[in-house]
């Protein structure tokens, strides 16, 4: 597949308003003779692939008959690709050019972490506060009620460490699947995403698989944007799927 340092995927579902967003930021790296890109397409019927195909003729696309789902439209680049370095990435993250380079110097010195995960920002540079110790029931709700009861919004911050201050690389438990940088051996051993969970949770479960063999790592000195809007508190279609895959979780992990 080609002698690439770092290999990056993104699946897209519908996906035309946001992808050239990824696509610009991944091709303007300086790392870009290094970096192989995918794109999974689940099916799109906005026109995400045409997009693709005419202004990004380097990505390799792969369309999907059906909507697989996130974890499984990620396996099927996560089994090809044979870099040192992984990027599981959503299409509506932006970053500096630069970033890519310093995430692999980073596990380059550091070859006992498996994932990295940089700090997630809002476009005007605020902090979004995701998910870093594993999840428990009492997240789940507090994330779905968070602006009902002071307690809810306690048990928001405690999931997100909200409260603490990070200013170097620190062990975390849960690694964000918009942007998960990753040693695609460590991916390959654990087989990548496991495809039981169609939307939600996969991140939360392929990370506590990585962390078995690795550290799994925020780091704050490096840092994305994201356009980011928590859908599932919104409609009850995705907040019904996300229901689904919390159960799935806990039957796999237990609720602790």
């Amino acid at each position: 597949m080609g002698n690439y340092k770092i290999s990056a995927c993104v699946v897209t579902y519908n996906s035309v308003n946001e992808i050239r967003t990824i696509l610009n930021a991944l091709f303007s790296s300086t790392i870009d003779n290094q970096l192989d890109v995918y794109v999974v397409d689940n099916a799109s019927s906005d026109g995400t692939s045409l997009v693709i195909e005419k202004e990004f003729p380097k990505v390799k696309l792969i369309k999907m008959r059906e909507n697989v789902g996130f974890g499984a439209g990620h396996n099927r680049v996560i089994s090809k690709v044979e870099s040192k370095y992984h990027l599981i990435v959503n299409p509506d993250i932006d970053f500096d050019m630069k970033l890519l380079n310093g995430l692999s110097e980073y596990m380059d010195q550091n070859s006992d972490v498996a994932v990295v995960s940089p700090k997630i920002l809002n476009h005007d540079g605020t902090e979004q506060y995701l998910p870093k110790l594993n999840p428990k029931l009492k997240f789940f709700i507090g994330g779905k009620l968070e602006p009902y009861g002071e307690i809810f919004a306690r048990w928001r911050s405690e999931y997100t460490r909200r409260d603490e201050l990070f200013t170097q690389p620190i062990d975390i438990e849960f690694c964000t699947g918009c942007f998960m940088f990753a040693r695609t051996s460590a991916l390959k051993k654990v087989g990548g995403f496991d495809e039981r969970y169609f939307l939600h949770f996969e991140d939360a479960d392929l990370t506590r698989m990585l962390k078995k063999d690795g550290r799994v790592i925020f780091n704050p000195c490096y840092s994305v944007y994201h356009g980011w809007q928590r859908d599932n508190a919104k409609y009850s279609k995705v907040f019904f799927i996300a229901f689904l895959s919390m159960i799935k979780y806990f039957k796999k992990w237990g609720l602790s």
